[in-house]
């Protein structure tokens, strides 16, 4: 909500981008830039994130997904998207990507992130697809960055196990 609310004020006020243009320094560009939020592309019985991304991208958020790499099994980079119909599939299972020429953008840009799981905890746990990508790419982001997990209700439990490389989420957040 924060996030959204900010993206709103900028708009209101105009900058949501141009900074360089009008001659602002490089630091006053970047915190003119609008926040940053990571989604992924739902597939298969995942919560589903079209809508939101198209909420947020209505709101001037700049909207980014995962990038894999055919031969980087395990590790994500993350890009920006344009909609929702300029996605790839990608080198995995097809599941929806930015496309290679969008630029990589770094973890601590992003204001929030939206994680994927086949189930949560209420305490934060998170049970993931088995690659390990979110238990790599979390430690990367700034403590203060939040992280989300996006589910049905249905998916949210009392207790999951716990393994010590599993990254929580700080909040879960359902239908």
């Amino acid at each position: 909500r924060a996030v959204l609310d900010e993206a709103a004020r900028a708009k209101r006020r105009g900058e949501a981008g141009g900074a360089a243009a009008d001659g602002r320094t490089k630091a006053g560009a970047r915190a003119a830039e609008p926040p940053r939020v990571l989604l992924y592309a739902a597939v298969g019985a995942e919560a589903p994130t079209r809508s939101l991304a198209e909420q947020l991208m209505a709101a001037g958020v700049q909207v980014c997904l995962p990038r894999l790499k055919k031969g980087r099994p395990g590790e994500m980079e993350i890009a920006p998207v344009s909609g929702w119909d300029a996605l790839v599939p990608g080198p995995f299972f097809d599941i929806p990507q930015p496309a290679d020429d969008a630029p990589a953008v770094a973890p601590e840009r992003l204001a929030m992130v939206i994680v994927p799981g086949v189930g949560f905890a209420r305490a934060g746990r998170r049970l993931g697809n088995g690659g390990g990508y979110y238990d790599r790419f979390l430690p990367r982001l700034p403590r203060r960055t939040p992280r989300v997990g996006w589910a049905f209700f249905l998916q949210v439990v009392e207790r999951l196990p716990e393994e010590p490389h599993d990254c929580r989420v700080d909040i879960v957040v359902t239908e």
